[in-house]
């Protein structure tokens, strides 16, 4: 199966899920404290037109008051009054430029959101508790923090358990602006039945707007689950890394099975404005380096594009097979023919993107995958361009790093790319290759460092133990040498392209032969059920054209 990342320095270790079932996340529970991160860029641009539509109705509802209720206008001129609705625009400009500047991240928006609507619950009970009630007029009609909290509930999504809170905070706010304005002007108090026939139904609309939140609540995420992405249906979650997730997809028509990547919600949210463009930036390179190559060794890319709520994503193959991280954990260091046909596949997809200007700069056991492709097996893949850097000139490409740092896999890192150097080419990955088939040959990394910037300091300044004294199993002497000369620190002193190191290992005579044949039984005896996942037309079911014209009940075969 297929998936981006082990630990890297930017990206943290890719956690595989497998369903049972046709989901990997259930619908989330009605007493749920966080809202899903697919919902949380929805919610904050819901809550940034809501703020401005907020200071909007204020001006216009002033003005009405003002004009038709003589009353209102003495009351306009008490500096509680004024202090308030002066605080509603400062609250919902505020908002604004938050949201559009990107300053907080969108959870704490959508926190501060909270804050928000309990205030300006507490904004609508000041004024209408800001002029003195007859204690004999009967109540007509309720407050306006009734319908300020069920455009809330219906517009604003939260978790429901916060929403539920929200709304009993607001609810709360009209006995509390009521007894302020008691005590700072005077006021007659009404009697206890008039008093319960204004507080009363806010809290029972708070308790409705908690149900149907709650509700709305688990129906947008039934929706989010089941969004297209384009001509694909998500399937479920197979796996996810630092930055991006990938999903197990379908075509709608061609009923072909695809590996679909996105950016995680959950990292959108957790980011501000200018992190979220570089993201987007580098998946959308990503994408892009993907698709420019065609050789068979790089994973093939179908689509790319951004659903309707600005969300990237990229289709590929959905590979089967398993990568070479996975390989020597569960089955231990490779025959050394399997290694020299591993690398030589290796170097076909890299030549190609080496030539075309683009370094991978992530080469690792979790991004070379062996898959079983139509009868061929130990077909390699190489995945996971989400780290490739032009040789090219190009400004807008050396922002994409987030941190500034060197990024890549310590155990793999090149020691050009652990000091920062500007100048990279494709040697850099071709050191990172070395790296990849020391771990092969051995199961053991080039060095043992107790943390990555012990391992990135090693790279640069240790030199490796050979590999054939890191363990007992015989390892071919030319071989041997390739590994090590792969492992120069010096750029001048490896091997000079993929190609040619393609070339030494052609001409390799120490080798033992690993041939289709040995590939073929150790797939059927390690992967039988990758093996039996063949599914042949056994029988033509076309119907002819006189079966088509046929009576009902007459097409039997």
């Amino acid at each position: 199966m297929q998936g981006p990342s082990q630990e890297t320095i930017e990206e943290q270790d890719m956690e595989v899920i497998r369903a049972a079932s046709g989901s990997s996340e259930s619908t989330p529970s009605p007493v749920a404290y966080k809202l899903p991160p697919a919902l949380v860029e929805k919610a904050s641009e819901r809550l940034c037109w809501i703020a401005s539509l907020c200071a909007v109705t204020t001006v216009i509802l002033l003005s009405i008051e003002a004009l038709l209720q003589p009353e209102f206008q003495q009351a306009f001129q008490l500096p509680s009054l004024r202090i308030t609705i002066l605080f509603t625009f400062l609250v919902s400009g505020a908002f604004v430029l938050i949201q559009r500047n990107g300053w907080v991240k969108k959870e704490t928006l959508l926190d501060l959101g909270i804050v928000f609507q309990v205030m300006i619950a507490f904004v609508i009970a000041m004024f209408e508790t800001s002029i003195p009630w007859d204690a004999t007029d009967p109540v007509l009609g309720h407050s306006g923090i009734a319908i300020w909290l069920c455009l809330c509930g219906l517009l604003l999504p939260n978790a429901p358990l916060k929403a539920g809170m929200a709304a009993i905070l607001s609810a709360a706010m009209w006995p509390a602006a009521y007894y302020l304005n008691l005590n700072l002007h005077g006021y007659t108090p009404l009697p206890w039945n008039r008093l319960a026939i204004w507080i009363i139904p806010n809290f029972v609309i708070a308790g409705w707007m908690y149900l149907i939140n709650a509700r709305l609540f688990a129906m947008q995420w039934k929706q989010v689950k089941a969004e297209e992405l384009g001509s694909y249906q998500l399937d479920y979650l197979i796996g996810k890394g630092g930055m991006g997730e990938v999903w197990r997809a379908k075509h709608k028509l061609l009923a072909r099975d695809a590996a679909i990547k996105l950016i995680r919600p959950d990292v959108l949210a957790g980011v501000n404005a200018r992190q979220e463009n570089l993201m987007r930036k580098r998946f959308e390179r990503e994408a892009r380096a993907t698709a420019s190559l065609v050789n068979p060794h790089t994973v093939a890319l179908f689509d790319f594009g951004r659903t309707k709520d600005n969300l990237y994503y990229y289709v590929m193959e959905l590979l089967d097979g398993i990568d070479l991280q996975t390989l020597v954990d569960r089955y231990g260091p490779l025959h050394p023919g399997r290694v020299s046909n591993i690398l030589s596949q290796a170097c076909e997809s890299l030549e190609e993107a080496h030539r075309a200007g683009l370094v991978h700069r992530d080469i690792k056991p979790k991004n070379l995958v062996l898959a079983k492709l139509g009868l061929q097996y130990d077909f390699l893949k190489v995945l996971d361009f989400g780290l490739v850097k032009s040789n090219n000139n190009n400004a807008d490409a050396s922002l994409m790093t987030l941190d500034g740092t060197a990024t890549g896999t310590p155990a793999y890192l090149a020691p050009e790319i652990a000091l920062g150097e500007s100048q990279v080419d494709g040697r850099a990955d071709l050191y990172s290759l070395g790296c990849v088939a020391y771990f092969l040959l051995t199961g053991q990394l080039v060095f043992q460092e107790s943390n990555p910037t012990a391992l990135a300091l090693a790279h640069v300044q240790k030199p490796p133990i050979p590999v054939q004294d890191r363990t007992e199993l015989p390892i071919p002497k030319g071989l041997a040498e390739i590994v090590m000369q792969l492992l120069e620190k010096r750029p001048d002193q490896r091997i000079r392209s993929a190609q040619d190191l393609s070339r030494r290992l052609r001409q390799l005579a120490d080798v033992p032969s690993w041939c289709p044949d040995a590939a073929a039984d150790w797939w059927q005896t390690n992967l039988p059920e990758t093996v039996a996942r063949v599914q042949p037309i056994l029988d033509d079911q076309t119907p002819t054209s006189a079966e088509l014209h046929s009576p009902v009940g007459m097409h039997q075969k």
